[in-house]
């Protein structure tokens, strides 16, 4: 009768112990912020006829923290131009501080010049773009971030943020409209 009282009381702890740990690893979910590119802008563009790329970027970037739990400490931001997968100029910035629900704006400013474009494809697609009056770019934005509630310091993670296609009328340099980002934790 007592074996079986002490192996009720183990199955009962283990259990509840277990009931204890996925409530514990439900309420420990942590929700990535969401990105969006409100604002793009070129200035100074050239494209030389020896394939030499020139432009000063100007990118504006939202992130809204959705999480309720969780601060955002972002320790160093890379945001890169691309297009047609090469990196034509990119900008780090950093550090920033996110709350919760809380919304942050940075500004990057990455300048390319003389980058010497050696794809023929990529050629013909930006001289395409530049008599059409608009040029097409990716955004890309890599944050290495530490997610924290109260002094309890969690796991570091990098944020893999993809804005596209970012489109850049020559005619004003600037955007039409807010793009929203994909974004991957990992």
């Amino acid at each position: 009768m007592a074996k079986s009282m002490i192996m009720c009381s183990v199955i009962a702890f283990l259990i509840l112990g277990g009931v204890a740990v996925f409530i514990a690893w439900l309420a420990d979910k942590m929700k990535s912020p969401t990105f969006s590119l409100d604002q793009a802008e070129i200035n100074g563009y050239n494209f030389t006829t020896n394939n030499q790329f020139n432009a000063n970027f100007t990118l504006v970037v939202r992130s809204h923290n959705r999480d309720p739990k969780y601060r955002i400490d972002y320790n160093v931001i890379v945001v890169s131009v691309y297009h047609s997968g090469f990196t034509l100029a990119y900008d780090t910035l950093g550090p920033y501080t996110q709350s919760h629900g809380d919304d942050i704006i940075f500004t990057a400013q990455p300048i390319a010049r003389k980058v010497k474009i050696l794809d023929p494809g990529m050629v013909g697609s930006i001289k395409n773009e530049t008599r059409a009056g608009q040029l097409g770019f990716e955004v890309r934005v890599r944050a290495a971030v530490r997610y924290e509630v109260k002094r309890w310091k969690h796991k570091k993670y990098i944020l893999r943020i993809i804005c596209t296609p970012v489109l850049i009328s020559l005619a004003s340099g600037k955007t039409s409209q807010s793009i929203k980002c994909e974004v991957d934790r990992f």
